[in-house]
């Protein structure tokens, strides 16, 4: 019974700091294409909910209830996929 015991407690500081994990960056959602400003990338319409992104030519590219546009390599960044990749997976 008490190697049991040693066994939980050992196991719960495990636990605690894998909770630990530092946030994903914030995304700054943009209300036209311009105001994005992507120069060297392109500009995406960033869906919060479902937390992919859509590129120009997609059938939801600026058509979600909520969301907003942003660059390419920034929505990456805060943790965003391409909303073809993500629906393969």
């Amino acid at each position: 019974m008490t190697r049991v015991l040693a066994l939980i407690v050992v196991a719960l500081p495990g636990l605690a700091l894998a909770q630990q994990a530092p946030p994903p960056p914030q995304l700054t959602l943009y209300k036209n294409v311009g105001s994005a400003a992507c120069t060297d990338d392109a500009t995406v319409w960033v869906d919060p909910d479902a937390r992919v992104y859509y590129l120009k030519g997609e059938g939801s590219f600026g058509k979600t209830r909520r969301g907003g546009y942003n660059c390419r390599k920034h929505a990456d960044a805060a943790g965003y996929r391409a909303f073809a990749v993500a629906r393969r997976r």
